[in-house]
């Protein structure tokens, strides 16, 4: 009896001292504790790896980190398809599906507010039964997949502010590493034969790097929106970008980034200038039909002011004969990616009378219809056009967010007019589409700036 009183005594002294001394604990043998502790420290690494992963992730689909560890030759000449380099594509799809199982429930819901996406997905995967390829379509599909699944992770993992902070910085890093690359090993990162002295970074071509750089430079704009504290970082980030543009010497990029000032501003004015939203509204309209009506009866002066021709560097040549094609399978298609892959398949009648290698059909909508025929096309059309107006709704109901959402919805539409980015495999620009998509579809809350962040969902 008296050793227990004994040892009763000596651990309430020991935790007495514990509680008022050098150490400041509650108990010296609190499991609870110690287990908080812990897990508070697991998660902080966690949250740091992951973050990493995604920062990793997005720099492997903008396809720059492809572009460095097979850096393209001096003659300017495209890589043929690389077995090698569609090999480093499968641990990337592992880590995809990693993150997206660590926030299953959350990204299930993700996918659920956004169903026709969903839908043209699946539509791609069925043009495997009638694909002239069914080889290429069917492994093309599941890169389709596996973006479309990235970017409803990031919808269901962050919030409006931490998606379009990740997203620039990401953009920003890869400005650093052009630049970089520019000085150290400029026969690599410029151009010298084909458009000689034009800024390509580690990308194929210069007009890849001008349109990285125009979304770079939109969303550190609307980074800078949203976290004007941040301002040191995001402002000389953007005008990073916007020289970057430039230095491509692509035309497409640059009319992008005048558009992205342009909206960014009126946005601005907008929401800060109630009384000035009538006049506003008025002006724009004027001055896109202005605009219209100008490239309509004068398009040589006009398309001669930005150093283009009517026929937009040979693009409507290619989608005349495109036409073609498509009136031929216009219903159903030729199969996801299965037009362009074979020199003798159904592009043979479009290269030979160009006389060059086309790649692509250099218009999102083209592409799509040449790979899943009217269907995919209706789809898609009503899913855009619902996103769209959406992402304008959010400037009487939303926050901060309705920078990013108008200007990066409206950029997709016209990049989509030259460039082939509507559902399109291993594209980061299609994946932030799909992570914006679903966060003004399911209504996300919004963002304000100096309040506490919120999750996407909520749990239940």
């Amino acid at each position: 009896m008296v050793n227990l009183i004994l040892t009763s005594g000596a651990r309430l002294g020991a935790n007495r001292f514990l509680r008022t001394g050098f150490f400041m604990v509650s108990a010296p043998y609190n499991e609870d504790y110690l287990n908080a502790q812990r897990y508070r420290t697991a998660s902080r690494i966690y949250r740091a790896v992951e973050t990493v992963l995604f920062f990793f992730i997005l720099a492997f689909f903008s396809g720059a980190i492809v572009g460095i560890i097979f850096p393209h030759p001096a003659s300017d000449q495209v890589i043929p398809d690389n077995p090698l380099a569609r090999s480093l594509w499968y641990p990337i799809y592992l880590l995809v599906l990693g993150l997206s199982i660590r926030s299953l429930p959350q990204t299930i819901r993700s996918i659920a507010f956004t169903p026709l996406v969903i839908i043209c997905v699946m539509w791609m995967g069925l043009t495997f039964i009638w694909s002239e390829l069914p080889a290429v379509t069917f492994r093309r599909s599941i890169a389709l997949m596996m973006g479309t699944i990235l970017g409803f992770v990031i919808a269901a993992r962050y919030d409006w502010g931490q998606l379009v902070q990740r997203v620039a910085f990401v953009f920003v890093l890869l400005a650093i590493i052009t630049l970089l690359m520019a000085i150290l090993q400029p026969s690599k990162a410029i151009m010298h034969e084909i458009h000689a002295g034009a800024w390509r970074g580690p990308w194929v071509e210069k007009n890849y790097l001008g349109g990285n750089m125009v979304k770079g430079f939109a969303a550190a704009l609307c980074a800078f929106a949203m976290r004007p504290d941040r301002w040191w970082f995001w402002i000389p980030g953007a005008l990073l970008c916007f020289a970057l543009v430039v230095l491509s010497t692509s035309k497409t990029a640059l009319m992008a980034a005048l558009l992205t000032i342009a909206l960014f501003l009126s946005i601005r004015i907008f929401r800060r200038f109630p009384i000035l939203r009538i006049p506003l509204m008025y002006f724009s309209i004027m001055g896109v039909t202005i605009f219209a009506l100008a490239v309509g009866v004068f398009p040589e002066e006009m398309f001669g002011l930005i150093g283009k021709d009517p026929t937009l560097t040979g693009r409507t040549d290619i989608w005349v004969l495109l036409i073609e094609s498509i009136k031929e399978r216009w219903t159903l298609g030729y199969g996801y990616g299965a037009y362009w892959q074979e020199e003798l398949g159904p592009s043979f009648a479009v290269r030979n009378a160009l006389e060059w290698g086309v790649p692509t059909a250099h218009n999102g909508w083209m592409e799509i219809w040449l790979s899943g025929g009217i269907v995919i096309v209706t789809l898609f059309a009503i899913h855009y056009i619902i996103s769209l107006l959406l992402a304008i709704n959010r400037l009487k109901r939303g926050g901060v967010e309705s920078y990013w959402a108008i200007i990066f919805v409206a950029l997709f539409f016209f990049f989509s007019m030259s460039e082939s980015t509507i559902l399109a495999q291993n594209d980061l620009t299609w994946a932030v589409f799909v992570a914006t998509s679903a966060k003004l579809w399911a209504f996300e809350r919004p963002y304000w700036r100096n309040r506490k962040s919120e999750p996407f969902h909520r749990p239940g």
